[in-house]
């Protein structure tokens, strides 16, 4: 089965009762020569807001925010012993890719602040694994958390590849869940839309990463195009297919329920992803 199959499989699964730049990079974690031991604590790194991740009234953009979120997470996934390179090292042709995601600011920085993402781990279940965040200012201050659910892929078939038992052992009980053990709600996207007229887009070999495919920032960015901002309080994010350059792709929007629902698609209807944003 195609990744898309196996990811919505997976989530109907889990619905049955049973069941930019680093600055300087700050990691909690000691390796010991010629071992792989690590002490299991939280990833913290620095980043500055530059200029051209801003909006026109100077705050960082959602996207922004998305955007050092996954390098945070790639970071620290690599200094456990389980990111991209260390598959590669391996002789294992696999990535990881975001299944969902799940952002609350409390506030967003603005130009030439700077930021510190906290990152830790924190277990999974079966093809999924979780990784929390949190968002400080120079202060300590929190501006924002976050929860995400992460899979493995196989890069050449982009098969769900099952996830590594070290993951699930870097878990670490004193970290405590920024938004719950179960932060991810069930929703769709409303029928009927706004009327607002959809937007299309083409993907350009430019939005695709290393792992082939449109880097998942790029359609919280597709999505937010209709909306008047680009900093809600609140996302929830569920990815559901790939998109690969030349790929056409339709931007929906809705209201209701006190969010606006955001809906990105191929022509032929398949979702990408759903999303909702609030404030």
């Amino acid at each position: 089965m195609a990744f898309d199959a196996l990811q919505r499989s997976f989530h109907r699964l889990q619905e049955a009762p049973a069941v930019g730049r680093l600055m300087e990079g700050v990691v909690d974690f000691v390796v010991v020569v010629g071992s792989r031991s690590r002490t299991m604590e939280r990833g913290r790194y620095q980043f500055k807001v530059r200029s051209y991740e801003c909006g026109p009234d100077g705050r960082a953009t959602l996207p922004t925010i998305c955007n050092l979120l996954q390098e945070a997470a790639s970071l620290h996934a690599a200094s456990l012993g389980f990111g991209k390179g260390d598959f590669a090292a391996a002789g294992e042709n696999i990535s990881w890719v975001l299944t969902r995601m799940v952002v609350k600011m409390n506030r967003y920085p603005v130009w030439e602040d700077e930021l510190t993402v906290e990152t830790f781990p924190r277990g999974g279940r079966k093809i999924v694994a979780w990784r929390d965040f949190e968002v400080k200012d120079a202060k300590g201050e929190t501006l924002g958390v976050a929860s995400s659910e992460w899979m493995i892929i196989d890069l050449a078939t982009r098969k769900i590849h099952a996830i590594p038992e070290k993951v699930f052992a870097a878990n670490d009980p004193k970290n405590v869940p920024v938004l719950g053990l179960e932060p991810f709600a069930k929703f769709r996207f409303p029928e009927g839309g706004s009327g607002v007229p959809p937007l299309h887009f083409t993907a350009m070999k430019s939005q695709i990463d290393l792992n082939g495919h449109v880097n998942n920032v790029h359609y919280i960015s597709w999505m937010l195009e209709p909306c008047e901002s680009r900093c809600p309080a609140e996302m929830e994010v569920v990815f559901r297919s790939e998109t690969f350059a030349g790929d056409e792709v339709r931007v929906e929007t809705a209201a209701a329920d006190g969010y606006t629902y955001h809906r990105v698609s191929a022509p032929d209807g398949k979702d990408h992803i759903v999303a909702r944003t609030k404030g």
